[in-house]
């Protein structure tokens, strides 16, 4: 019997450099399956999906192919991200797309909130970035390379060359939430689920 209870679920937006793989298919299979779970149930349920179309990855893909990257999206969002919803039968309520202006509008509002209230700040940052993971990576996060990487550090999970890079950006003033944040998980450590996904331990 349904209480009222409402239920939201998003996959990944995921990046339209290329064609979705099995991955991305097991992805929003498993998200649809939530979905529908908490319709049976009656909660009131809105499944979100969608595609990232800003980065490097895109960028470099569309040039490489001689378009512009949103032309690239274009192309792919329509010829293989849809049609794969409907080749495995999702039931999403949205699909949303970075590109498109009502996504751009309220991230606009968002993060002109956020500034203005004194959490985002001007700084530069130097580090090592994987275009494949499109993260900037920790000496941890990488290996020697092999082969034609030898003498060279690589991204552990692709084995391709991290580039050095140094940019100038914006930056979210997350230490002044450090102890809310912290108070938080000390008084309900499972709040973070599953348990491998929290990293390190608490400072006491």
């Amino acid at each position: 019997m349904a209480d009222g209870s409402s239920f939201y679920i998003t996959t990944p937006i995921f990046y339209v450099n290329d064609v979705p793989h099995i991955g991305h298919a097991y992805t929003e299979v498993a998200a649809d399956v939530l979905a529908r779970w908490h319709r049976q149930a009656g909660d009131d349920t809105w499944m979100l999906t969608g595609t990232d179309e800003h980065g490097q990855k895109i960028l470099r893909t569309a040039t490489a192919n001689g378009v512009t990257p949103k032309e690239w999206a274009d192309k792919l969002v329509a010829e293989a991200w849809v049609p794969l919803l409907e080749t495995v039968g999702i039931a999403n309520d949205d699909f949303i797309r970075t590109t498109e202006e009502r996504h751009e509008r309220n991230v606009q509002k968002f993060l002109q909130k956020l500034y203005d209230d004194g959490h985002i700040y001007t700084g530069e940052y130097e580090g090592y970035y994987c275009v494949g993971c499109e993260e900037y990576k920790q000496s941890s996060d990488l290996v020697a390379g092999t082969g034609e990487y030898e003498g060279q550090q690589v991204c552990a999970i692709h084995s391709k060359p991290v580039e050095l890079l140094h940019e100038k950006n914006y930056f979210f003033r997350m230490s002044a939430f450090a102890d809310k944040m912290l108070a938080l998980l000390r008084g309900a450590p499972d709040f973070v689920q599953p348990s491998r996904a929290q990293r390190g331990r608490l400072v006491t």
